[in-house]
């Protein structure tokens, strides 16, 4: 009810309504529909609901409440600001360079007036998509960076700072011609009207011909749903197209035309794919096993201790309570304590980070699909358990598939061709997102891969300098008699045929490798 009576005096809508609950954006941290008033937040936004008063300042600048309150006066902007929907029959991709317009635009009003709220809607971006990790590949992802990031800039939200790195990868794509152009279209839909449907769609469809679309021939691209036009759904868009790519040196690779064992070495630079699917029953009862498993080993009994007391329960100290006595036969002031008892405190649990790497190289070809589900169902089953999760694939490029702070929603089938595998890259990665190297939290690093590396002996040496700082290593092989996976020291191996039906194994290989870090 708190976020309910906040967003209405926001948007001073006595219908507004605001639903905070896990998953409740479809997988996105935040959703709204203008026209009704009402605002899904993800609840996974907010760790403790005890502090998620949107209301009482203390509780936004607590842990991550400021991520999810950002998101929630984005949303608001929203419902204040976006009056329009792009009508029938504009072109897919003229209404998705709109739509994405709009994301800057609603923010510069709502800033305009309330400036203070810039820092809440600044930590909601910086939080879901990190501006240092943006690369793109392509003119359309990199204009639709520049969209997201650099035209909050203008907007006032984001600093040159946040998005120095990203400026840099865009401009080396799209020249500073282009770019120039692309922030004169931005900067003027800063400045419509909210009702002015017309405007916005015609700078839609320059976006696309200055990107040289041809709205009227152009094939479709993914395109946000009108009535729900959110922070989330842009940035997801954006985060398919990153691209983790430390070094653009390449690397002896193995001939990915040979799944089946060590090929002739090669240069190439295949990017990663994958094809999106809905998980199926035996993956979501997988992940509910794993979750509770999970949570198995996070907690901790509570710490029994002896402390001593003047009256019962507990045991009786004969030698104590004689003293007792004496002290008060003589008229001294009682001090001795001839009772005993055992007091239980709680021990809280302790934070758990969890990173996945799937190795998408050729060698794993064969293996593709069961590797891909034992990810999907490991990185749910950790985000459930209240874990801090990341999951990446490694082959010829780094790619960030999930980062930290989201959920995985739908399985991503992952095409196992390329020519070789950056292990230690995504490790180092890994560690940079997710601190793994760092102790305090109880760390965990799972590897979906068959070990058949290139440098084996450099990846053992991220492997043992991961282990020695504490950080355990869970690596999930593929069931190949033909070609068993290589071992590496300091991991717990578990072969994977079925991931479903080899949950219990799993889990426990995660418990002893957590227990044993």
């Amino acid at each position: 009810m708190a976020w309910t009576r906040h967003a209405a005096r926001l948007t001073s809508r006595t219908d507004a309504h605001v639903t905070v609950a896990p998953a409740a954006a479809g997988g996105s941290p935040g959703r709204s529909y203008p026209a009704t008033a009402q605002i899904q937040i993800d609840a996974d936004l907010i760790p403790d609901p005890a502090i998620a008063d949107p209301r009482r300042s203390v509780h936004r600048a607590r842990a991550k409440v400021p991520v999810a309150y950002g998101v929630l006066l984005h949303e608001c902007a929203h419902v204040i600001h976006s009056k329009w929907d792009p009508p029938p029959g504009v072109p897919p991709v003229v209404r998705e360079a709109a739509l994405l317009l709009e994301e800057s635009r609603i923010e510069a009003r709502y800033r305009a007036g309330r400036p203070r709220d810039r820092r809440w809607l600044r930590r909601a971006v910086t939080s879901i998509i990190d501006p240092t990790d943006t690369a793109t590949d392509t003119t359309w992802s990199a204009a639709y960076a520049a969209g997201l990031l650099l035209a909050r800039v203008d907007a006032k939200i984001l600093y040159n700072g946040d998005v120095r790195e990203p400026r840099r990868a865009i401009t080396k794509i799209l020249g500073r011609k282009l770019l120039k152009g692309l922030r004169a279209i931005w900067q003027e839909a800063q400045t419509v009207d909210d009702t002015d449907v017309d405007t916005m769609v015609a700078l839609g469809e320059r976006w696309c011909r200055l990107l040289g679309i041809d709205p009227t021939t152009s094939p479709d691209l993914p395109a946000n749903d009108a009535a729900t036009s959110t922070i989330a759904a842009t940035i997801v868009i954006a985060l398919d197209t990153i691209r983790l790519n430390p070094t653009d040196t390449p690397q002896p690779a193995h001939d990915s035309t040979r799944p089946g064992g060590p090929g002739r070495h090669v240069d190439t630079d295949t990017p990663i794919t994958w094809e999106e699917r809905e998980p199926v029953d035996a993956e979501r009862h997988a992940a509910n096993r794993l979750t509770a498993l999970l949570r198995r080993a996070r907690h901790r009994e509570p710490a029994r201790t002896t402390q001593p007391s003047t009256s019962p329960p507990g045991r009786l100290r004969t030698r104590a309570a004689v003293t007792l006595a004496a002290q008060r036969a003589t008229g001294a002031t009682p001090t001795a304590q001839p009772w005993q008892r055992t007091v239980r405190r709680p021990v809280p649990d302790p934070d758990l980070t969890v990173a996945i790497l799937i190795d998408a190289s050729g060698s794993m070809h064969d293996f593709a699909a069961p590797m891909s589900s034992a990810a999907w169902i490991v990185a749910q089953a950790a985000t459930r358990a209240g874990a801090t999760t990341a999951t990446l694939a490694y082959g010829d490029r780094i790619t960030l598939l999930i980062p930290p702070g989201r959920r995985p929603t739908k399985v991503r089938d992952m095409r196992a061709d390329a020519g070789t595998e950056r292990f230690v890259e995504a490790c180092a990665e890994a560690d940079r997102l997710l601190h793994l190297s760092t102790p305090g939290a109880a760390r965990l690093l799972v590897v979906v891969s068959d070990g058949h590396y290139v440098n084996p002996d450099e990846a053992q040496a991220a492997i043992t300098s991961l282990h020695k700082t504490g950080c355990a290593v869970l690596w999930l092989a593929p069931a190949n008699d033909h070609w068993p996976a290589r071992a590496y020291d300091h991991t717990t191996i578990v072969t994977v045929d079925d991931p479903t039906t080899c949950i219990n194994p799993i889990g426990q290989a995660a418990i002893d490798a957590l227990t044993n870090a």
